[in-house]
């Protein structure tokens, strides 16, 4: 009866620490993006490609920077 349970499991599949690590940063970079679009569209109102833009980016340090000093 016990070989009958032991067949029936599937083997799992676990990944290894770098593919956790990759699919992690891989989400984090998705969920990033997808924020900064939304906070930028929606909380800002500005157009939501703008966020890809280096200017928009410059813009921001120059605020982070000066608002430190």
């Amino acid at each position: 009866m016990t070989d009958d349970l032991h067949k029936n499991k599937k083997k799992r599949t676990r990944l290894t620490p770098l593919g956790r690590l990759v699919v992690s940063l891989f989400w984090l970079i998705v969920f990033a993006t997808a924020g900064a679009i939304v906070g930028y569209s929606i909380v800002g109102n500005g157009n939501p490609l703008e966020v890809f833009l280096p200017q928009t980016w410059i813009h921001l340090v120059e605020v982070l920077v000066n608002s430190l000093l």
